[in-house]
């Protein structure tokens, strides 16, 4: 059972994996974001993650000064969900599902000696932090303050990272210092800039590089255990998609669209593949981490104290942070209402895991946005089951087709 429950697993991965790298791409590089995404997945059986993070909502950079190379669990897997059976509710949300199935994957990776970073973003992660706790896990538990207007969140936010920074410290037995954080936040830095200026220049090439292929490569981030070889290699990606994007005219009669709500994770893909198989290109993708990727510390932030520097990484990182943990996710608002009217886009997919309400809560702030800027939406409910694509096909080609004659009605009177 234990073998077959493994087969499936690896052969969701290997699935995906063939399938992007089968597209027609001139990307030689990309190969060694496909081969990060199955290394991280199949290749674990005699690995022991030090330092576990649940989802994406802390600055890693802190976690990386105190000496420890973060190993995200971000969920993805419909594979891994079968090992979290005896867990959890059968309706619990597909990513909290996966997330616990893949540490308690039999023969998978040996987290016995782990310390557990949670950041509490719903309910679904406190349940999650209570179940790993009654195991006996090392937790290092992370409150966000929900309402980010006040001063006392933004200071509350600080004490936490300190703490969490302390912790992972003892953890590895490595000392945070000044020298470790400056070196932590360039690291990061360089990884997030090069991802930055990697997907300015892919977002609207779906001639040259895929949606999916694209995505692989942002989520690849999360996977990878040696980020400067990791930052190196997406450079040579970049140029290469730079090079072929000025050998090659931008042919676009593709309605462009842009997916937002509920992240998605590889190897859950069906819905970037089945956008593209109705017909529409998928430029641009928005969720909780996508701020992450245009925070740069001020060289304000990297003077003082250790202490000093911890608390501004942490103040700037909150007032950035686009997590689901707010009442009201304005930065993420913010952004959304830049890239819609900075970039050619005709419609967004709103997507949304079933068990996951938060992206919900938000949707009408986004309805009456959209409909100002006169961009359609569609709001899409799923999970990581397969049963439901021929359904989502039908749904996705007739909202493509909406966007196709919203098109023509406009050049008719533009004319």
């Amino acid at each position: 059972m234990t073998d077959k429950s493994f087969d499936i697993f690896r052969s969701e991965y290997t699935r995906e994996l063939t399938r992007i790298s089968e597209q027609k791409m001139e990307l030689p590089e990309l190969k060694y974001f496909l081969d990060t995404q199955y290394l991280w997945a199949c290749c674990k059986a005699d690995h022991k993650p030090q330092t576990v993070v649940l989802g994406t909502g802390i600055p890693e950079e802190l976690v990386i000064a105190a000496g420890a190379v973060p190993y995200w669990l971000t969920g993805g897997s419909l594979g891994s969900i079968s090992w979290s059976d005896e867990l959890v509710p059968r309706d619990t949300d597909p990513v909290s599902r996966s997330v616990l199935g893949y540490i308690h994957q039999p023969d998978g990776a040996d987290f016995s000696g782990s310390l557990f970073i949670i950041p509490l973003v719903s309910d679904s992660m406190r349940k999650i932090a209570y179940l790993l706790s009654q195991q006996g896990r090392r937790l290092c538990l992370v409150d966000i303050p929900p309402q980010r207007e006040k001063k006392s969140s933004e200071r509350f936010f600080e004490r936490q990272m300190l703490q969490m920074t302390r912790a992972v410290s003892t953890h590895t037995g490595a000392r945070t210092t000044k020298r470790s954080l400056i070196s932590a936040v360039r690291q990061v830095t360089r990884a997030r800039t090069t991802l930055r200026e990697f997907l300015n220049i892919s977002s609207d090439r779906t001639d040259i590089i895929s949606p999916a292929a694209r995505m692989l490569v942002q989520d690849s981030y999360y996977r990878t255990s040696d980020l400067e070889g990791w930052t190196y290699s997406l450079r040579a990606l970049t140029a290469q998609t730079a090079g072929l994007a000025r050998r090659y005219a931008r042919m676009q009669n593709r309605p462009c669209v842009a997916v937002m709500g509920s992240p998605i994770v590889f190897p859950n893909y069906k819905i970037p593949f089945l956008i593209e198989e109705a017909g529409m290109d998928l430029t641009d993708t928005v969720d909780s981490s996508v701020l992450k990727q245009h925070l740069r510390h001020s060289s304000k932030a990297l003077r003082g104290t250790r202490d000093r520097i911890i608390r501004n990484i942490a103040s700037e990182w909150y007032s950035a942070d686009g997590s689901s943990a707010f009442v009201s996710s304005d930065t993420l608002y913010r952004y959304v209402s830049w890239l819609v009217q900075s970039k050619n886009i005709e419609g967004v997919v709103y997507h949304v895991l079933k068990g996951q309400i938060e992206p919900d809560f938000e949707l009408e702030r986004f309805e009456e946005l959209f409909s100002q800027l006169g961009i359609p939406l569609f709001r899409l409910e799923t999970d990581y089951q397969y049963q439901d694509i021929e359904q989502l096909r039908i749904r996705l080609e007739a909202f493509c087709e909406m966007l196709v004659q919203k098109r023509y009605k406009e050049v008719r009177k533009a004319k």
